[in-house]
């Protein structure tokens, strides 16, 4: 097996895996969080909207707004509010979605002027004034990088409907670590291009993507350890939400999943010489996961 390095995915093959993939499905240290969430079991409630719908966590003074899009990505978009305000975790990408959401956000009654964007940063026009919060790496990779490219490659394939184009947002507000934002505790975890962040308040967690029973892209064996190691972390924090734009919140099951995932596929790496075979071994493995797309990219970067 010939091993490549390479990081990132191409934003062509990501646009056809999205189509693929994502739309049958709904990676610190080893302290605790650094609060406790508000209560163990928060009450939960659904609301169909013009486009989509929402799922609201509620754990007292700390709701957890899931706004699933229902478009052609199956993408997840997510308000935290507070006492007094509210905070954004990515953007919807399409028209219909962004004007749900922005509809919904405006319903709350409180100010949405602060936002975190990572790996979703079509639609900046909906976001005009507000704090765009990144690590150097995500502002980076949305300017330029693989967010950039992979959201002009989607653009390329759906048109003005998907929000690319000149309509992607900057990363105005360069933090990494700790931070309070509308009174609100938050901690970016930088992850290269990407980061993950925490939410103490409610013990969860936001990342890009997880997917119990999904396939995922791993773009070497360095990228799987280093994706276990993110995920051995979430479990030695124990968080009770691992929250992913492709999917909506998961649990600790998922994480454990993965983990198994990530193992068995460096040892079918490691067992098989072509890229075919390898992709035959991983779906007598996991003959329930969806993701075909995804297992094939993975073994384009395993093989040449």
């Amino acid at each position: 097996m010939k091993k490549k390095t390479t990081a990132f995915v191409s934003a062509t093959l990501l646009a056809t895996a999205l189509l693929a993939a994502c739309s049958k499905a709904p990676a610190g240290d080893d302290l605790p969080p650094e609060s406790a969430p508000e209560t163990d079991v928060p009450a939960v409630s659904t609301t169909a909207l013009s486009s989509g719908s929402v799922t609201v966590y509620d754990f007292g003074e700390t709701r957890l707004h899931v706004f699933f899009t229902d478009d052609a990505l199956a993408d997840v978009a997510y308000i935290v509010e507070g006492a007094d305000a509210l905070v954004g975790i990515e953007l919807p990408s399409f028209t219909e979605g962004l004007d749900a959401w922005k509809a919904y956000a405006d319903g709350l009654g409180k100010p949405m002027d602060d936002i975190f964007l990572c790996s979703h940063p079509a639609g900046a026009s909906y976001i005009t004034g507000m704090n765009v919060y990144g690590t150097q790496g995500a502002k980076d990779s949305v300017a330029s990088g693989s967010a950039y490219a992979t959201a002009q490659g989607l653009y390329e394939t759906f048109g003005d409907s998907f929000h690319g184009g000149s309509d992607i947002a900057e990363i105005n507000q360069v933090v990494s670590g700790p931070i309070t934002v509308a009174g609100i505790s938050f901690d970016l975890i930088e992850r290269g291009e990407a980061y993950d962040l925490e939410i103490p308040a409610i013990n969860a967690v936001y990342t890009h993507m997880l997917g119990k029973t999904s396939h995922s892209i791993l773009t070497s064996l360095e990228h799987m350890d280093e994706t276990a190691a993110a995920l051995k972390t979430y479990q030695s924090k124990g968080y009770e939400k691992i929250l992913t734009s492709h999917g909506g919140p998961e649990g600790q099951d998922a994480v454990a999943e993965k983990l198994s995932y990530i193992e068995k596929t460096k040892e079918l790496a490691a067992a098989n010489d072509t890229a075919a075979d390898f992709i035959r071994a991983m779906q007598e493995s996991f003959p329930n996961y969806d993701g075909e797309n995804y297992l094939e990219m993975t073994a384009g970067y395993l093989y040449q």
